[in-house]
């Protein structure tokens, strides 16, 4: 996958999150702000809350304000976990998922938070690029 097609795809997901009140509210409740870089593609997406229970997201290089949370992987491990089907603390046990944060604590609760993130990612993958669905193993 291209740099531009998943950042094409998170906008789309993002967007499609941000317009459902339930699953924005529940992202919003994450550990923000949250960045995550797409190591191999040069790519991050920073995930803030909005006003008024909205979203922002951006693709910025220099995230600002600057991530609680920064979670670094290639694009391939990104796919499969964003489909639920790479275990993050497997991930980060074998060093596939890198995560940082100043309260570690907050790591925990980050995965739990992103559960909307995971799920329109999975329904845009099934539905629009069956080419980088990943079956379950």
């Amino acid at each position: 996958m291209s740099s531009k097609e998943l950042r094409q795809i998170l906008d789309e997901v993002m967007r499609s999150i941000d317009a459902d009140p339930e699953d924005a509210r529940r992202l919003s409740g994450a550990p923000a702000p949250l960045r995550f870089e797409f190591t191999d593609l040069r790519l991050a997406l920073n995930i803030a809350p909005g006003a008024t229970g909205h979203l922002r997201w951006d693709f910025a290089q220099r995230a600002k304000p600057k991530a609680r949370i920064r979670l670094r992987m290639d694009s391939e491990v990104a796919n499969r976990l964003l489909q639920g089907r790479e275990n993050a603390a497997i991930a980060i046990a074998r060093g596939r998922l890198r995560a940082s944060a100043a309260d570690p604590g907050a790591i925990l609760r980050v995965f739990p938070a992103v559960r909307p993130l995971f799920s329109h990612y999975r329904e845009l993958v099934a539905a629009r690029y069956p080419q980088l669905a990943v079956s379950g193993d």
